[in-house]
């Protein structure tokens, strides 16, 4: 079957590569211009590879968790000006399906465009590393350390964790596809609605019921979001003090299995089930033209 869903993306892309680009690369561009004038404290300096495996790794996971925040805090605001700016009757011109159209959206915003902030936070990750154990040591010492090993040794554990953006975006799912389907429907009310409505529903069942299956459920969706990524931060940690690349290639390995592993449970299909609700619903309006 053929798909516009390629063409889509290269349209969003040349909408929205500008603000893209500028949350993706603002954060560590701006903590490099800052970094001559920062005095940095308490850091250990006995092992600096496995210090600067450390800042790399944050400095990924800083950029991308600020991209996936701005992905989608605008995927509601991109549903309800369908109607709102008449941008509807573009979407309809185009060749292809409106459900194409809406899970090209949602792809770019909420995984491709968060990935490739965590790309140039890789890029840009060494670079500040260099800067913090020059900052911390004297640049004699930052140079004299074994980068090779720390790209070696950070290699896994990054594709493990660029790996896990798609299952995170899987699990998000229900999330901003409720939000989006409250903003197509509801326009600016669709939010705050969603957002006041479970709160307080959760709360009074809780509270004055003494239902806790929704709470239950929430903790449950809340916990798998923090296992996409790193399933197993203690087994990171042993395979980071063997000091052996293998290692870590093994731990990668067995770590997004596990993650993996999180899709094959009745959990994931309820809350699948109520992604793939909220999705029609936003297709929905959108093939009624607004």
């Amino acid at each position: 079957m053929h798909t516009h869903i390629p063409t889509l993306l290269q349209r969003e892309w040349m909408q929205h590569k500008r603000g893209w680009l500028i949350t993706a690369l603002a954060p560590p561009l701006l903590f490099l211009a800052v970094l001559p004038f920062s005095d940095f404290q308490g850091l250990p300096t006995k092992n600096p590879e496995l210090m600067s495996i450390a800042i790399l790794l944050i400095s990924v996971a800083a950029v991308y968790v600020i991209c996936l925040l701005v992905g989608l805090f605008q995927l509601p605001g991109l549903a309800r000006r369908d109607t709102q700016d008449r941008s509807i009757e573009f979407w309809l011109s185009l060749p292809g399906r409106p459900a194409e159209s809406v899970l090209a959206t949602v792809l770019a915003h909420a995984w491709l465009a968060p990935l490739g902030g965590a790309l140039i936070g890789a890029l840009l990750g060494l670079p500040i590393a260099v800067g913090v154990l020059g900052s911390k040591m004297g640049l004699a010492h930052a140079m004299g350390t074994n980068w090779g090993e720390v790209i070696a040794a950070a290699g896994p554990v990054l594709l493990r964790g660029l790996a896990g953006t798609f299952l995170l975006t899987l699990w998000l799912a229900p999330f901003f596809l409720l939000l989006m389907a409250a903003s197509s429907w509801l326009k600016r009310l669709g939010v705050p609605v969603v957002l006041v409505g479970v709160g307080v529903t959760v709360a009074v069942l809780y509270n004055v019921y003494d239902i806790t299956w929704p709470l239950e459920a929430l903790q449950g969706l809340n916990a798998r979001i923090n296992q996409t990524l790193i399933h197993s931060g203690p087994g990171l940690q042993e395979a980071l003090k063997q000091e052996d690349v293998g290692s870590l290639v093994n731990w990668a390995l067995k770590d997004f299995g596990h993650a993996l592993a999180d899709l094959a449970s009745l959990q994931f299909l309820g809350w699948a089930a109520i992604a793939a609700g909220a999705f029609t619903l936003v297709v929905m309006k959108r093939t009624r033209g607004g």
